[in-house]
């Protein structure tokens, strides 16, 4: 009789990967959100502001600010929001989601 082997699973949720993903960015989250801040101003939030998004389960629970913030955030740490589950829809109208995406991603922003 043989015996079978349960390799336990590992389940990581949105936030976890959001995680990883903030590690491997050049800077991590302090840089992200001074180019977020630079480019749409204080008023999008603090570090801990988009800190929280870190301990998300999952992106569907995201709902208005929050899933600008996130699409912002995946922005400037170099990732595809659309991978992530948020579209360019999230992007309010009045900024252009080309140009905002060239800016976040820039070398060139000086931080404060």
């Amino acid at each position: 009789m043989s015996q079978s082997v349960v390799t336990p699973q590992l389940q990581f949720s949105w936030g976890d990967a959001l995680v990883v993903a903030t590690f491997k960015a050049p800077g991590g989250l302090n840089v992200a959100v001074s180019r977020i801040r630079a480019e749409a101003g204080p008023q999008i939030g603090v570090r801990n502001t988009f800190a929280k998004l870190l301990h998300v389960t999952d992106v569907s629970s995201l709902r208005g600010r929050d899933q600008l913030r996130a699409w912002l955030l995946l922005v400037a740490l170099g990732q595809e929001p659309r991978d992530w589950g948020l579209t360019d829809d999230v992007v309010p109208p009045a900024y252009d989601v080309d140009r905002l995406r060239a800016s976040l991603r820039s070398e060139d922003v000086m931080y404060p």
